[in-house]
């Protein structure tokens, strides 16, 4: 029997038909509008490559500066705190910068002049130790060995090479005195115009960072005064420590990676140490490449193997111990980047304006990351870029459940069962994922066949979480009934195991038509009743039961969990089926298992 009649039906029918039809509009005209957007970011993108690709001569001494104003900033302001004015606080740490990159610079110039002219002598060890192993009967290094061979050998001839060109010098004629000139000073001078041209943007920047800061304000507008403060003052603050921290731990490996290859015996300990103190700015790869020439040169320079090994030993611990010890107590999570887009950035850069994109990688990705967070429309690279979870945890759980990755889907609902409880976990992801499954299917997003094959997919994972679960010891005589559809008997199973965790029994009317769902309940003459009624479809049942139940059994207490879905009217239904004659309608499982609760423990002690 239906209630008002097939003219209310027809107009029920006819309003969510309205309804599904608005729906759908919007869902055409949201998808043409994230194409438009692609389209139009896929242009600004390649339009911003475009102008960093053929900008470098400009960018990157720009860049360059700000990255060591940003290095500088800290101990400049430490000085001025101390009672120094600016500018001699900038010539200080400018000074002191300087001096340090000089005597390490001039140290490590003459070992590798040193290894250039004894590379020869290591070229040929590398061949005899190779011959030494391939007659050794060592046939699985028979293939790297004719690798390292031919290396050895192709190093060799680039270098004799080299020097038979160096004992033929071929004088140019003619030719004026300024060409001779720039011929012979221009591949100097032009580096160090470069160098200069840094130092003076960098002296200019830390004495006027005031002056530019409110510029900059100026040029973004200062109606938006306050968020480009909020996002200076997060790019300077993470970036200053990212890189000031970086340097120090960097240093330490590079300094401890020395000593240790000085104790093994390795040659020219302190040019390795160093290289790997640089590399060590490249994330995950940065430490392997250092690992390899000192191995090499190790493998090399001694008769057995002991050396290398030490050599792979040392590297390996040291930088464990700081990767996993050291750096999270230090640096925390204040980047704010991920370690997977520090890697693609780094490459990007490097293959935009070389090795100097390289040392550049990091402060640009921690700025751009920062950027992200705090201006809506470059939203993507907060997204992109960030260390948050791609995904809230109740979109995580249903993407999973919706591909059919089970495993993951378990092992997420059982962390949240383990972090809180069950019912959490039903109300921040099982109920979630249903409500995302309706909404999914108002947008034709998915299909019948799909909705009910991830019903099925959630109820194996629910009898797999409540398999050794505790039975309920006390009988309140509570009924549950589930309105329509396989989501509702799944509500109505989670509900059962909830109460059953407080040790209270609930009977459940087995999944079937209304007719006969309203004539088990009646059967059992509750004096408590929770129907599940997932809308929107769940909701005309559920007032369907309502009524009659009410009518049968007005003494009973009907409690009706219907979980709020997107894009319906939740208030209008929540209030007919009030109408219909429920006490109460919730729409979380642990609103429905307290009412449940305090209405048995009330009854109980009546």
């Amino acid at each position: 029997m239906r209630h008002g009649g097939p003219g209310a039906g027809q107009a029920a029918g006819g309003r969510r038909l309205r309804k599904a039809h608005r729906y759908l509009e919007a869902a055409g005209a949201h998808r043409g509008a994230v194409r438009a957007l692609s389209f139009g970011r896929l242009g600004q993108l390649a339009l911003v490559v475009a102008v960093l690709y053929w900008g470098r001569p400009v960018l990157v001494p720009v860049a360059l500066a700000l990255y060591f104003a940003f290095v500088l900033t800290p101990p400049s302001n430490r000085l001025e705190q101390l009672g120094l004015p600016r500018g001699l606080s900038v010539a200080a740490v400018l000074t002191f910068g300087l001096g340090v990159l000089g005597v390490l610079g001039a140290v490590l110039v003459a070992q590798v002049a040193d290894l250039a002219s004894k590379i020869h002598g290591y070229s040929a060890q590398m061949s005899s130790k190779i011959a030494g192993l391939r007659g050794g009967g060592f046939k699985l290094f028979t293939e790297s060995s004719r690798a390292l061979s031919e290396l050895a050998r192709s190093v060799e001839q680039q270098l004799g090479t080299a020097d038979h060109l160096n004992a033929v010098r071929v004088v140019p004629g003619g030719g004026s005195p300024m060409q001779r000139l720039e011929e012979v000073f221009g591949p100097v001078l032009e580096p160090l115009a470069g160098l200069a041209l840094v130092l003076v943007l960098t002296v200019f920047m830390l004495a006027h960072r005031e002056d530019l800061r409110g510029r900059l304000i100026l040029l973004l507008g200062t109606q938006n005064v306050t968020v480009t403060t909020r996002t200076m003052t997060e790019a300077f603050s993470r970036v200053s420590h990212l890189l000031l921290t970086q340097a120090y731990i960097n240093a330490a490996f590079g300094a401890v990676v020395a000593v240790g290859l000085y104790l093994i015996g390795v040659p020219y300990a302190l040019l390795w140490g160093a290289i790997a103190g640089i590399l060590r700015f490249v994330p995950l790869l940065g430490p392997l490449l250092a690992t390899l020439m000192p191995t090499l040169l190790a493998f090399v320079s001694f008769p057995g193997w002991q050396q290398a090994l030490l050599t792979v030993g040392l590297f390996l611990l040291v930088d464990l111990t700081l990767a996993n010890f050291i750096e999270p107590l230090v640096l925390g999570k204040r980047t704010g980047v991920s370690a997977l887009a520090l890697l693609i950035s780094a490459v990007f850069w490097t293959w935009l304006w070389g090795g100097l994109g390289l040392v550049l990688a990091t402060p640009i990705t921690v700025c751009a990351a920062v950027v992200g967070r705090h201006v809506q429309e470059l939203r993507f690279l907060a997204v992109a870029l960030g260390d948050e979870p791609g995904l809230n945890p109740d979109l995580n759980f249903y993407q999973r459940t919706l591909a059919r990755a089970s495993k993951d889907a378990y092992r997420l609902l059982r962390r949240k069962v383990a972090e809180s409880s069950l019912v959490a976990a039903v109300d921040q992801l099982l109920i979630p994922a249903l409500r995302l499954m309706v909404a999914d299917q108002l947008l034709h997003a998915i299909n019948q066949e799909a909705a009910d094959r991830l019903v099925s997919d959630l109820d194996s994972l629910v009898t797999r979480l409540q398999s050794g679960a505790v039975q309920a010891s006390k009988s309140r005589n509570i009924v549950g009934v589930a309105a329509e559809s396989q989501a509702d008997a799944l509500m109505l199973k989670l509900l059962g195991g909830a109460l059953a965790e407080r040790g209270i029994a609930l009977h459940t009317v087995p999944p079937a038509n209304r007719e006969e769902a309203l004539a088990g309940t009646l059967a059992q003459a509750p004096t408590l009743i929770c129907i599940t009624a997932l809308p929107p479809a769940g909701n005309t049942n559920a007032r369907y039961l309502c009524r009659r139940l009410r009518a049968k059994l007005p003494s009973a207490y009907i409690v009706v969990l219907a979980p709020e879905t997107e894009h319906l009217r939740t208030r209008e239904a929540e209030a007919r089926l009030r109408e219909a004659g429920a006490n109460q309608v919730v729409s979380t499982m642990n609103d429905a298992t307290r009412l449940l609760l305090q209405e048995s423990e009330r009854a109980a002690a009546a």
